[in-house]
């Protein structure tokens, strides 16, 4: 058939762990040869690398599909999947058909290239597309009983199971025969199966750290060991402040006195965690070395009964003490008090940080409902695109926090700050802007700035720059906007790590021209030519 004749189709592309190394290009070709067959030519590329089919929420490139087909205007016709799996293993058979549906009410048909059946909704094909669906859900869940199962029997071995170490302990490799190997620094992993993994004292800092924590602990309240650590400066887990809850879980964690634990809470199939039973605990006391002795920590439970999870009136009578003494709340304040629990916790036992102010007779504003509700979609919008980054880059890229926000580190040690850029329409004549706000700390800093879609659940393109140089906060007007055109713009997010290692090199070489966007246009700040060479500007 003539390629001009061709019908213009989608592919999407999703694989569920990074150790699937070829699954992506196995089904992308498989899917061209179906397209070969039946007279499709593929216009556009959706992919999902190292996402699992469970959720929606964390699949952009699904997001980013159904968001195009809902325009009304895709550039394409129909949309190519390998099979009813990598469509989705929702638990919901229904939310499947669901988003089937809504691309066919579109005028899209969603072909599925490996399976026995056409999808051309006669009763034949529905009933096996239906047991394919409900056999994809299945295979979830038995799959997650038995990492689970496993997960137990490793715990009860005394070993780790996964996470990361607690603050003052490190992970160390052990051999099959019991031999320590080596100590992992964060992000590392082991690399043969038949290897485990114990916790081991870390660095002399930190262990000094968690002994003054426990023996304050005796004769002091935590709010006051709270104060004395910020007060001294001294460095907390992810180099954040100290805050009550912080310092509350470290007295509580029974792994500093060499006990393995596993177990006390669940996340079954992408839920929320919940707490379990204690039945079905695993407490191994004397899997590693501890830092204090058992004794120390018995005493330390008996003085601070609260270090089990306060009731909501316990709750709701901090915020009341804090309202009181700063006479207003938000969300900033609760942050850097050590007076009260965290947000997270509010949000888990109220629902909503709105919902916890009314009960203490302080309601929002409509203007601070309005910021609260886009700092949140914000931090989802940020927590999503890191995950999707370091599915991409294992091993390359991981997540650290600096200032109090979350940036990227490559292997190299470059750390890279990430910004979003909100969109919205002015009120009066309705122009399309974006606005940032930057911190002191990381105008300098290579920074991923990203602008999100109208309806803030996606991104609609990304920048590399080579620092922020502009005032604390910026309205950008279009993306002509000459202050962008100082960076690099990305095809993909799969250019970024190649762009920022480029970033790092002298400023006399070029970005890759691999990765470079057509429509972008390079600056002098951005590459300078040789005649320029060493007059010491762009420094």
């Amino acid at each position: 058939m003539n390629a001009l004749a061709r019908i213009p189709a989608a592919q999407y592309l999703r694989m569920s762990t990074e150790h699937q190394q070829y699954s992506l290009q196995n089904q992308a070709a498989a899917i061209q040869e179906y397209a070969q067959a039946h007279g499709f030519v593929v216009a556009r590329t959706y992919e999902d690398a190292g996402r699992s089919g469970l959720l929606l929420k964390h699949r952009l490139g699904l997001q980013h599909l159904l968001a195009d087909v809902v325009s009304g205007e895709p550039d394409f016709r129909a949309i190519l999947v390998y099979d009813v799996s990598r469509w989705g293993r929702f638990q919901d058979t229904d939310e499947a058909a669901h988003y089937e549906f809504v691309c066919r009410q579109n005028g899209i048909q969603v072909h599925y290239c490996a399976e026995p059946f056409r999808n051309d909704c006669s009763p034949s094909s529905s009933i096996l597309k239906t047991l394919k669906r409900t056999m994809a859900a299945e295979y979830s869940r038995d799959l997650g009983m038995n990492v689970y199962a496993a997960m137990k029997r490793v715990a009860a071995l005394g070993f780790q199971t996964g996470g990361v170490a607690s603050f003052g302990l490190r992970r160390m490799v052990v051999s099959a025969d019991g031999k320590h190997k080596r100590r992992l620094c964060p992000g590392e992993y082991k690399y043969r199966r038949n290897d485990r993994i114990t916790l081991v004292p870390g660095p002399t800092r930190e262990v000094e750290c968690v002994r003054r924590i426990f023996r304050m602990a005796l004769r002091n309240k935590i709010t006051q060991i709270v104060e004395h650590l910020n007060g001294r400066g001294i460095a907390s887990p992810r180099n954040k402040r100290w805050t009550y809850c912080s310092v509350q879980r470290l007295l509580a964690n029974p792994k500093y006195f060499g006990c393995n634990t596993w177990g006390r809470t669940a996340q079954r199939l992408t839920r929320t965690h919940a707490p379990t039973d204690p039945k079905q605990w695993v407490l191994i006391p004397g899997a590693f070395r501890g830092i204090i002795d058992k004794q120390t920590f018995d005493l330390v439970q008996a003085a601070h009964p609260k270090a089990c999870p306060i009731s909501n009136e316990a709750l709701l009578d901090k915020l009341k003490r804090l309202l009181a003494a700063r006479g207003r709340l938000s969300e900033d304040i609760m942050e850097r008090s050590c007076r009260v629990p965290s947000v997270a916790t509010y949000h888990a036992r109220f629902g909503s940080l709105r919902r916890a102010f009314e009960l203490v007779g302080y309601p929002l504003s409509h203007k601070q409902l309005a910021v609260s509700e886009n700092h949140r979609v914000t931090r989802h919008l940020r927590e999503d695109l890191l995950d999707e980054i370091e599915a991409i880059f294992p091993g390359k890229v991981r997540r650290v926090w600096r200032s109090r926000r979350v940036g990227l580190q490559l292997d190299d040690g470059t750390e890279v700050s990430v910004l979003i850029a909100r969109y919205y329409r002015t009120p009066i004549l309705n122009r399309i802007r974006w606005v940032l706000a930057t911190r002191p700390a990381e105008r300098t800093m290579l920074t991923l700035l990203c602008l999100d879609r109208p309806n803030h659940k996606a991104f609609q393109s990304f920048y590399l720059m080579r620092g922020m140089n502009i005032p604390r906060q910026y309205r950008i007007k279009s993306e002509a906007d000459p202050w962008l055109r100082r960076g690099l713009r990305l095809r993909s997010l799969s250019d970024f790590y190649a762009a920022a290692r480029a970033a790092m090199r002298p400023l006399e070489s070029s970005w890759p021209e691999s990765i470079w966007s057509k429509t972008t246009e390079v600056s002098p700040t951005m590459r300078r030519s040789p005649a320029r060479k060493g007059n010491g500007g762009g420094r």
